[in-house]
């Protein structure tokens, strides 16, 4: 439904595609090569309250250049996602990942509202992106419908 090569990397095209829309899996590629994205239920609709709760816990963050899948936390279901006009895709309370409007700046704090073990891993806020800055430089999204 959306790609940003085709579509344009910029919070107005994105929500174009996805505002009301839900059950999606956002795939992304930063400027590092990282490759990373998302999963959820949720509704994204910037109206209303900006944080989507998901009671089903379904929601994910997963790392394909690290092999891996975070999971949403139960005390934190609450904040699956987080929805704004003049952002891009933010997962958590717009910490574990956060895409600003221009999809190449934001952060990533991953362990805030998502299960990643910052024990073991220091570099928590480069994980994802492979840098600290998302850098965007490729998104696929796609609505998957259940039958």
């Amino acid at each position: 439904m959306y790609l940003g090569s085709r579509d344009g990397l910029k919070a107005e095209y994105f929500w174009n595609k996805v505002n009301n829309k839900d059950n999606l899996l956002m795939v992304f590629k930063s400027k590092s090569g990282s490759i990373f994205g998302a999963y959820s239920p949720c509704k994204w609709d910037y109206s209303g309250s900006a944080n989507k709760q998901d009671d089903t816990l379904s929601s994910f963050i997963f790392s394909q250049t690290h092999d891996q899948i975070y999971n949403l936390k139960e005390n934190n279901k609450n904040q699956a996602i987080h929805c704004h006009i003049n952002r891009g895709p933010s997962y958590g309370n717009y910490n574990d990942i956060n895409i600003n409007g221009d999809f190449t700046d934001g952060y990533s704090e991953l362990g805030c509202d998502y299960q990643f073990d910052r024990n073991n891993n220091k570099n928590y806020k480069t994980h994802l992106y492979g840098q600290e800055k998302p850098e965007i430089q490729e998104c696929v999204i796609y609505q998957i419908q259940f039958n």
